[in-house]
């Protein structure tokens, strides 16, 4: 991953959450680190964030459940969603996707996380770029280098627009997003994209 971000830091111009401070102010009672420095260990809290992984299992008895990593921007907590809950946020529990959830604190062994009971998926894309919603490009990791960064950084130079660009790039077991610098036009720079990279790497604008 370190070649890949080596590459991508070229252009990699800010963090999936920027601009979004506002979106998940309104949808949190806290932050992370704040909730962690607090030392509260019990009660019922609201935290909203990204989702940077998501561990679906099973238990003994074969109901699923499973345990999300949030993110916001100075901090990660796990988020423990168990059977009863599972079965009502699973179609929401996706890496990438930004959320608001509410749960019970728990603390055990010295780590303190959170029994999920109610999420809520924010649109975060009016955080951008004066509300244009992002163009979505997906690379497998094994596929950048140094001429495939090239071209697309080209690409995208030469469609100047008002989208902003969000590239996902894929490794085994995570998909990491990269915000890149640049504001595109969706309309013109589709076919190039296709066309250099292949269809499967255009998602479009979502």
């Amino acid at each position: 991953m370190s070649t890949e971000r080596e590459m991508l830091g070229l252009y990699v111009s800010a963090h999936p959450l920027d601009g979004t401070e506002h979106i998940l102010t309104r949808n949190r009672d806290t932050t992370i680190s704040e909730l962690l420095g607090s030392g509260r260990t019990e009660g019922v809290v609201r935290l909203s964030g990204l989702i940077t992984n998501v561990d679906r299992r099973m238990t003994k008895q074969g109901s699923a459940w499973a345990i999300v990593n949030l993110a916001d921007r100075d901090g990660e907590m796990e988020i423990l969603f168990f059977p009863a809950t599972y079965g009502l946020v699973q179609h929401a529990l996706i890496p990438d996707s930004v959320i608001s959830v509410q749960g019970r604190l728990n603390e055990r062994d010295g780590v303190v996380n959170i029994y999920g009971q109610e999420i809520q998926l924010l649109d975060i894309s009016s955080a951008e770029s004066g509300g244009r919603p992002p163009v979505q490009l997906a690379f497998s990791a094994y596929r950048v280098n140094e001429p495939v960064v090239a071209e697309l950084k080209r690409i995208l130079t030469a469609h100047k627009g008002e989208s902003p660009v969000r590239l996902r790039l894929g490794t085994p077991g995570r998909t990491v997003v990269y915000e890149l610098g640049f504001l595109v036009d969706p309309a013109s720079l589709a076919s190039d994209v296709k066309g250099a990279f292949g269809p499967g790497v255009w998602l479009g604008v979502t």
